[in-house]
């Protein structure tokens, strides 16, 4: 038995819809709303690497997000071609293409980016959880042509 794929996918799309209404101002800012959509859903040991190398963990994330919460109403995420590389009944690696439209703290802001994330059975067997996710800028001329329209 593994992991499934419609649970997989449902997460991601999940975590950045939040990700999306939390920087755009359209869900409430409370902490318990970004504790139940956020931080429970990543594992303590999380570790996120961005495109040029920067990392942090869950506190850093933690801190980062909560400071930008309604900064940026224009924000949008779009995430597509999602692939399951790897599942079993514990642990799932997935790729998937997340494209940015309007990101403020990007250098550029309309930007696409190919992500690995991976993603683990909660401990409590409640749904999954973020364990690590690392993002590597797709081709400029990919990101040059793409679809910003979402």
């Amino acid at each position: 038995m593994t992991l499934p794929t419609a649970e997989i996918e449902a997460t991601i799309f999940d975590i950045h819809a939040f990700f999306t209404d939390w920087v755009g101002g359209r869900c409430p800012g409370d902490k318990e709303t970004f504790q139940r959509n956020a931080l429970d859903r990543i594992s303590d040991d999380f570790v996120a690497i961005f495109p040029a190398g920067r990392m942090f963990g869950k506190k850093d994330f933690e801190g980062y997000m909560g400071s930008i919460y309604g900064s940026n109403p224009e924000f949008r995420i779009k995430i597509r071609d999602i692939r399951v590389q790897h599942a079993t009944a514990d642990i799932a690696v997935v790729n998937y293409e997340e494209w940015q439209r309007d990101a403020k703290d990007s250098d550029s802001p309309n930007n696409a980016r190919v992500t690995t994330m991976v993603l683990g059975g909660k401990p409590e067997g409640d749904g999954l959880h973020v364990l690590q996710v690392h993002e590597t800028w797709l081709p400029d001329e990919v990101q040059a042509d793409g679809d910003y329209s979402f």
